[in-house]
């Protein structure tokens, strides 16, 4: 038991202490940080997708199945009886 109680308990010991000075002073810190960050750039983000990007991406997709549908499709099944 000497081993134990003059040994490995005081490293034990040490090591929980560095460890929870470390959570408490330092990844908490750091979390709360990063979660104030995200409550405030969320809202914006969501705002930007929905009103913005979304609509954008959704005319750009439209503009290109319609030049596919109408411009290369059509190419396309030309080619394809002329090969024929």
């Amino acid at each position: 038991m000497w081993l134990w109680h003059n040994v490995f308990s005081p490293v034990f010991r040490g090591i929980a202490a560095v460890v929870t000075w470390w959570w408490q002073n330092i990844v908490k810190r750091y979390f709360a940080l990063v979660r104030t960050a995200f409550r405030l750039v969320a809202p914006v983000a969501r705002w930007l997708w929905h009103n913005v990007l979304g609509p954008v991406f959704r005319g750009i997709g439209k503009v290109i199945s319609w030049w596919w549908n109408n411009i290369v499709k059509r190419y396309f099944n030309t080619v394809k009886a002329a090969i024929r």
